[in-house]
């Protein structure tokens, strides 16, 4: 008998007959009229080549067929509808899975080692992959499944996609202390008249600040352009160079590399770090899991008070 040919909502007919012994009932218990359920029995009937069931006093009584089927069928049964009921459930302590996530290297910087931390302590088996690549290749990678969710900035909206926003970013002027030119507060005057490193990752000599600045007919000089944000700091300590970097990138090289943070002289926008998934991930125990971690640590150990 080919089983793909067998309509499975009979089994749960025959179940309820059993149950109730009783055509009507049976149907009542499933939303079915007494002509539905009597034409499932009909069927059931032709399927099995036997009676099932017989009429009595109180309404029907099982053949032994139909017993032996049932006793065959219960466990069946049960097991599917725990299958489709019983929640998914994740225990990261004893977890050893490997989650495969896309996050550009500022993220990286800024949420890896406290992610990291708190996985130490919380789920010592759990390992992490981190992959790279531009916004495009990470959102492709996130609809193939090769990235079980993403962390970056993301303005596309894709329908299949889902997002969390996880913090808010701005932009501060950084110098070393004791710089000649710049004491208590930075003016516009003064950053201007500064030479400048520039962090940029499209390697040009030119970034968002000089566009503003040329709106005011100002320009800067940028002695030095470099594509990684991580050399910054080092090169501003031991230069009378300025630069503008994040927030949290500057406070987290403030006190080893005796660093002063100015706000802007120049209203710069900053940006929104989010956390994006597949849709087709947004039940899956593990997957809530990690993403409810990402966000706690976001919100919680992400602070802009420098460390003691």
């Amino acid at each position: 008998m080919n089983l793909s040919s067998i309509d499975l909502n009979l089994l749960v007919v025959f179940q309820a007959l059993m149950t109730h012994c009783h055509v009507t009932r049976a149907g009542e218990a499933l939303g079915l009229s007494q002509p539905a359920t009597s034409n499932a029995l009909a069927r059931l009937r032709k399927l099995t080549n036997d009676e099932l069931f017989v009429r009595s006093a109180w309404g029907v009584r099982p053949t032994p067929k139909a017993r032996s089927l049932s006793i065959q069928l219960q466990p069946a049964l049960s097991q599917i509808q725990n299958a489709l009921t019983t929640p998914e459930t994740f225990d990261p302590a004893s977890s050893e899975m490997t989650f495969t996530i896309g996050m550009s290297d500022y993220v990286e910087f800024t949420l890896l080692p406290l992610l990291l931390k708190h996985l130490q302590q919380v789920a010592p088996g759990v390992s992490l992959q981190i992959r790279s690549g531009d916004r495009a290749t990470q959102l492709s990678m996130l609809d193939s499944g090769e990235l079980d969710l993403i962390c970056g900035l993301f303005p596309e909206k894709v329908d299949q996609h889902k997002q969390q926003k996880l913090f808010s970013e701005k932009f501060v002027a950084v110098c070393r202390i004791g710089h000649p030119d710049i004491k208590n507060k930075l003016s516009l005057k003064t950053f201007v008249k500064a030479h400048h490193l520039l962090v940029s990752v499209k390697e040009d000599r030119k970034g968002r600040i000089d566009s503003l600045l040329a709106k005011q007919n100002l320009q800067r000089h940028i002695a030095i352009s470099v594509p990684h944000f991580l050399v910054a700091p080092g090169i501003v300590a031991q230069s009378d160079l300025i630069t503008t970097m994040t927030e949290r990138v500057a406070r987290a090289f403030m006190q080893p590399y005796r660093l002063q943070l100015f706000p802007l002289p120049l209203s710069v926008k900053g940006f929104s770090v989010f956390m994006r998934w597949h849709s087709s991930n947004e039940a899956v125990a593990a997957q809530q899991w990690l993403r409810s971690t990402i966000f706690a640590i976001s919100q919680r150990d992400l602070s802009l008070e420098p460390s003691e």
